[in-house]
């Protein structure tokens, strides 16, 4: 699955409990890996923290998020983080035997402000 998530700033996904409701029911769908596309970032040259990081802000806050946050350790194998592709993330999510869920709620984009849905595919 893939989620795009173009157009929105960076701590609406990460400070509003958005990016762990993503993951969550993309595992409650059976999802075996996740793909967040966040672009690659305007200062990915030479600068401080961004040197081979195939991204910027938004990209190492996502990441750093899938790495730390111990909540999301439930739904993801959190050592899979693929960081490899510019400009998104991907993750394996854990092997949900009994999905619950059919698409993502549009519930998830009422919590980041405006209730627009970014463009997402699988």
């Amino acid at each position: 699955m893939e989620i795009d998530l173009h157009g929105w700033h960076p701590t609406q996904i990460v400070n509003t409990g958005a990016l762990e409701e993503i993951v969550r029911q993309a595992w409650e769908m059976g999802e075996r890996r996740l793909t967040l596309i966040h672009g690659h970032g305007r200062q990915r040259g030479p600068g401080p923290g961004f040197v081979n990081t195939n991204t910027g802000f938004f990209g190492l806050l996502v990441r750093d998020s899938l790495r730390n946050v111990t909540s999301l350790r439930q739904w993801i194998h959190y050592t899979t983080v693929d960081c490899s592709e510019w400009g998104s993330t991907s993750v394996n999510l854990r092997r949900n035997a009994s999905p619950t869920r059919t698409s993502l709620d549009p519930k998830v984009w009422e919590m980041l402000g405006d209730g627009s849905e970014p463009a997402s595919g699988t």
